[in-house]
């Protein structure tokens, strides 16, 4: 390609070529800038005859595949509901469910010795609160064997927990020092001798409805009842407490359930 373009510029120039007979002077005048034409020529020409050079353009695939971190989740508001429970349509998304009925669109449990329902919801969170709105209809027992329960089902690395108040005693004369009791259980049983830790608190339930909720947080559970705690325990064992399954058992004791819920805390 070179040869071919040098073939076709150079006849058009005006060349003076040297013989003894021609003047000294008209060769000196033309020789040099013929030579830097015929040098640049050749130069433009060899840099054209290379091709274009690559220019090192980045990557945008490792920019588009390059990991950004992820946004973090933004903190569900304490109080907000996880789940309720609707006993519109029975109990027929309630599996686990012994010696309890629906009774006008409430839970009543029935006659027998013990009774328990769990939760068809595991709440995705360590930290909870879960509250069951019931009223005592009627104890099986005058000295002291009626009782009731929130639980927590221990899992690997989780303690499990039951929160609730027994020795219930009816109208029948009983011992002066027996009275009824609130306490929280660990499982397992985790007792570190701190004031108050899991100890039994006198406890008397009121007639009517009344409000029992259960507060989780990381290792610690929290009983209170209408808002006012009557006891607490922490395990030592375990870094959380269990998240589920979650219910309520009761023995000896006829009760009316109008609402459980799952709350973030």
């Amino acid at each position: 390609m070179i040869i071919k373009i040098v073939e076709y510029i150079l006849p058009t120039l005006d060349f003076h070529y040297w013989f003894p007979t021609a003047k000294p002077r008209r060769l000196k005048s033309l020789s040099v800038p013929l030579a830097l034409l015929v040098g640049f020529l050749l130069f433009s020409l060899m840099a054209c005859s290379a091709g274009t050079s690559s220019i090192n353009v980045p990557s945008q695939t490792a920019t588009a595949g390059a990991s950004h971190p992820s946004p973090t989740p933004a903190r569900v508001p304490a109080g907000t509901v996880l789940y309720q429970a609707d006993w519109s349509h029975g109990l027929s998304r309630w599996t686990q469910v012994q010696g309890w009925k629906v009774v006008q669109g409430q839970l009543e449990s029935d006659s027998s010795d013990s009774a328990t329902f769990t939760i068809p919801y595991k709440p995705p969170v360590s930290d909870y609160a879960i509250e069951i709105r019931l009223e005592i209809v009627r104890l099986l027992s005058q000295i002291g064997a009626s009782s009731f329960d929130i639980f927590a089902i221990k899992a690997p690395g989780k303690a499990g927990y039951q929160a609730g108040v027994s020795n219930i005693l009816g109208s029948a004369p009983h011992p002066m020092a027996a009275h009824p009791q609130a306490q929280v259980l660990l499982d397992p049983f985790d007792y570190t001798g701190g004031v108050g830790n899991g100890l039994p608190n006198a406890f008397y339930p009121q007639p009517g409805w009344q409000t029992y909720r259960v507060e989780v947080h990381g290792n610690e559970a929290i009983f209170l009842v209408d808002g006012a705690q009557v006891s607490s325990a922490t395990s030592q064992q375990t870094n959380t407490l269990s998240n589920g399954p979650l219910g309520l058992s009761s023995q000896k004791i006829v009760l009316r359930v109008s609402s459980v819920r799952v709350l973030t805390v």
